[in-house]
């Protein structure tokens, strides 16, 4: 039977690393569309986001023209890698 002067096994919670946020795309004119995918891809690597869940967040970092955008053409955008490619083309 273990005493009380015996170590017990501590417990440790592991620390909580801070969540970062991309800033908002709105597709105005002269918006660079390339600039922010890259942002929100570094953010994305930080939070350690997989390409599921860079489109699952992506709605919450878009406003405006952007989102309305998304909003109408969400079915199409299946995939990060298409979610992508249409950002460029639309918004160059």
């Amino acid at each position: 039977m273990p005493t009380e002067q015996e170590a017990k096994p501590a417990v440790v919670t592991p620390s909580l690393q801070q969540w970062r946020s991309p800033s908002t795309f709105r597709g105005a004119p002269g918006e660079d569309p390339l600039k922010w995918l890259k942002e929100y891809d570094r953010v994305a690597n930080f939070n350690k986001w997989d390409d599921m869940m860079c489109l699952a967040n992506v709605y919450f970092f878009l406003d405006g023209t952007a989102r309305q955008w998304y909003v109408n053409n969400e079915d199409a955008l299946d995939s990060w890698e298409a979610f992508k490619k249409w950002t460029k083309w639309t918004f160059r």
